[in-house]
């Protein structure tokens, strides 16, 4: 198993460098042909989606959620809290929010032990349904 890294997963989707895309596009070929696995974590998710959206790529919300959702759906791929990313990033792309914020909020909504975020960002979260609490509240 190998820990995919932002770098290999931009080079695969935007293709903006010949030889690294190349090479990237290689490297997925092989692990779909089922000679290794790749291990994505939420942080790596979160750097694609800051990478892809800025400016020197611009891609859209909605566009970065469904290429990485495909890659996480790819049966070469385990993803790190798989449920809470896939929810985040349907959160990201609807809500039009941050991915970190859309990752947080996933996060209380699949576990029971969280009460809640602390934050004083509650325009995102209220977007996002999910239960948060500015700091002088619960002081």
């Amino acid at each position: 198993m190998y820990i995919l890294d932002t770098n290999i997963i931009i080079r695969f989707l935007a293709n903006d460098d010949e030889e690294q895309s190349s090479v990237a596009y290689r490297v997925f070929e092989k692990a779909v042909n089922g000679e290794f696995v790749f291990l994505l974590h939420p942080l790596v998710v979160a750097e694609c989606c800051w990478v892809l959206e800025s400016k020197r790529y611009g891609y859209t919300k909605g566009e970065i959620a469904s290429k990485l959702k495909q890659i996480i759906e790819a049966s070469c791929v385990k993803t790190t809290g798989k449920e809470v990313v896939e929810k985040a990033l349907d959160a990201y792309a609807r809500c039009s929010v941050d991915f970190a914020d859309a990752y947080l909020s996933a996060l209380v909504e699949h576990t029971s032990s969280i009460q809640g975020i602390i934050t004083w960002n509650e325009k995102d979260f209220r977007r996002l349904g999910g239960e948060c609490y500015m700091p002088e509240s619960i002081i």
